[in-house]
């Protein structure tokens, strides 16, 4: 699954840089400010995780950008149900903190993550520059490799570099369970 969050990811990215060209033609200046791309992001995940559906199992995307019933313990949550209605579990959910790249309120939204006992988990953050990033993920690793693991899962760290105007990523792989 997170190699399509990571083509979800792609998709936006190609979008903000089709934009950004397209305003330098007209001679103006386009910038992907942080609030639409968490709302573009939201819709994006939304609109593909509830694609995911399949027979018997319906998947319903729960974000803080969902105006009928807001944030759902993290900023976007995929749950599934049954053709039932029965809650299954939680395949996806996913941490973007846009407006913050100081390390303090990034580990916080990490370690958020960690906790959660889905199978996928997205932690999607902006920094200039790879350096940054990089800097960023040292903090990401020592907070992962810290964790008491209590379940099996895959995280996907994912970076915004406004410098370049592209995502770059960092997979971890897969935790598995602690006694």
């Amino acid at each position: 699954m997170l190699d399509t969050v990571k083509d979800w990811l792609e998709d936006l990215a190609i979008v903000a840089n089709e934009n950004k060209k397209q305003a330098k033609v007209n001679g103006n200046k386009y910038i992907w400010y942080s609030s639409q791309k968490n709302k573009d992001i939201k819709r994006k995940f939304s609109q593909e995780g509830e694609r995911l559906a399949s027979a018997g199992r319906r998947i319903a995307a729960r974000s803080s950008g969902d105006s009928s019933g807001g944030e759902w313990l993290y900023d976007l949550t995929l749950r599934e149900f049954d053709q039932n209605n029965r809650f299954l579990g939680v395949p996806l959910v996913v941490e973007i903190e846009l407006s913050d790249p100081k390390p303090r309120g990034l580990i916080y939204d990490f370690n958020k993550l960690l906790q959660s006992d889905s199978d996928n988990k997205v932690f999607i953050f902006q920094q200039k520059d790879a350096f940054e990033f990089e800097n960023m993920v040292k903090y990401f690793d020592i907070s992962f490799s810290a964790y008491n693991h209590k379940l099996k899962s895959k995280f996907l760290v994912a970076c915004w570099l406004t410098s370049k105007y592209e995502f770059t990523y960092k997979f971890y792989p897969e935790a598995t369970e602690c006694s």
